[in-house]
Parts: C-alpha cells; structure tokens; sequence
C-alpha cells in the first residue's frame, strides 16, 4: 500500500521520553507517513525538540498551542492530517518498527473499519513488563447486533478503551473530536463514536506493537480515576450511545460493562491509597 498515514502525537513536558518516542516513528518499516508534533504549551524543553525534530524530516509538522489539554492538542492534530489513516501515539510511549505496516495491512480489504494491536506494558514503579490483548478474541456471531459486540469486547477485555493502540480510517475519524471538557473516559468516548459510524471488521494484530510506560501519569490523571462520578458519567454515554430500546443480550452486555467498570473504580482507589 502506499496510502498516507497521519501519526498525530500530543506533547506536554515529557522531554525525557520524547526522543525516544520520536525515534520509534522515524524508524518505521512504512515510511509514507504524516507526523504532527503538536506541543501543548510545555515549559520545559519538549518544544524546542520538536522543532529541532522538523528541521530534519520533512515528515514532520510542528504546532505549538497554549496549554489547552491533551483532547485539544489531539483535535488540532485531526485538523492538520492529510493522511489516509490516522494513528495517535502519546509523547511518553514508543512503537515497535513494524507498528504502521502491520496495522496498515488489513486495511487492503475494504470491510476493514479498525485495526487494533496489543500492548507491552513497562511498569516503571516496578521495574516489571508485561505484554498484553494479545490473546485471541470470540469473533462477532451472525446472531450478535454491532452494538452487543462492542459491549462484550468492552466487558470482557480492554484492549478498545485507548486511542493510541490503533489505526482509524481518516475518512472517519476527521468527522469526530475529543470531548476537551473531560478528563477521564474521553479516549473510549472517542473510539466508540468512531465504530458507531461503521458497520466494518474490527481487525486485531495479536502483537505488542504498542510500548506503553506505566509510572508517567500526571497526579490529575490519576485522581480522574477514583471519582465514582467519572465513571458513572462515561456509563451514561455508553448507555446514550446504545440508544433508547437495546434488545436482551445488549442489556446483559451493557450490565457487564458496568460491573467490570465497578471494579476498576475499586482497584484504582486502592492504589491511590
């Protein structure tokens, strides 16, 4: 293939990781790429190497904005993107070589609506890695509605939740935005209003392609995290985007989401404490 393919990467003080992050894109095995630096109005040097970055790749574009949040900075990014399909990548993270084209190439067939590969996880805190969604997924039955399918994925793995660890037809993606007032779930919200607008195949790349630092999370992050009301509000938008009269299998699914979110809210106030 030889489309273009926009990697949209949103920056705030993460100088200590940003060259390696960029680095990981510029040494892609698929090099038609479109790469948007957006710099969210960052006090240390991370602007000043994203610049020194644009001089020597013609790749790369770019944008500085006052510090307005990771959803904005994103959002700018869609504006700017002329590719075909569109990554998001976070300025604190790596990719392997392979990332774009093994993520690309389901793309050739045209039933194809998003492509989603596995996570390794490097635990800073504890010095540990962990290589996750890499395991084979229940395929959708002839049985099963878009919607229940989503809500199943959603209940039973996480590998859907974030942004970053997929490839989104540009065609679609650029008619969305993030939500800038959220702090918390705005990722998920992203990727759902994304397949509500395709009927297509969700194609998964059972690999860590993803290198994603856990340890890096601002304390705001994290305090998102453990407030009931954050995880209730995103519930009430997964329950407005199933729509009013959801049959009884999406009601069961939609019910294990929320267990599971139940659970998630604990675990994160116990490892605030």
């Amino acid at each position: 293939m030889d489309s273009k393919v926009s990697i949209i990467i949103p920056i705030y003080n993460t100088e200590k990781y940003l060259k390696t992050c960029l680095d990981s894109i510029l040494g892609q095995t698929y090099e038609n790429l479109e790469i948007i630096l957006v710099d969210d109005g960052s006090a240390d040097n991370s602007g000043k190497i994203i610049d020194d970055y644009a001089k020597k790749d013609r790749r790369i574009k770019a944008i500085h904005q006052k510090n307005q949040g990771q959803s904005a900075a994103r959002n700018n990014g869609l504006k700017e993107a002329t590719g075909d399909y569109i990554g998001f990548i976070d300025s604190d993270d790596k990719i392997d070589p392979t990332f774009v084209e093994k993520l690309l190439a389901p793309y050739q067939n045209k039933n194809t609506a998003l492509t989603v590969c596995g996570i390794h996880y490097n635990r800073l805190k504890t010095a540990t890695e962990e290589d996750a969604y890499i395991s084979e997924l229940r395929p959708k039955t002839p049985r099963e509605s878009k919607e229940a399918y989503i809500l199943r994925l959603l209940a039973l793995d996480g590998r859907l939740y974030s942004s970053v660890n997929k490839l989104y037809r540009a065609s679609i993606a650029k008619t969305l935005s993030f939500d800038v007032s959220l702090k918390f779930g705005e990722d998920t919200r992203f990727v759902l209003n994304y397949l509500k607008k395709t009927a297509n195949k969700i194609e998964f790349i059972l690999e860590p392609l993803y290198v994603y630092n856990f340890g890096t999370e601002t304390s705001t992050v994290k305090k998102t995290s453990t407030s009931w009301e954050n995880w209730q509000n995103l519930y009430l938008f997964l329950k407005s985007w199933l729509g009013s009269k959801p049959n009884l299998n999406e009601k069961f699914w939609l019910h294990m989401v929320h267990l599971r979110w139940r659970i998630s809210f604990v675990r994160s106030r116990r490892r605030a404490k």
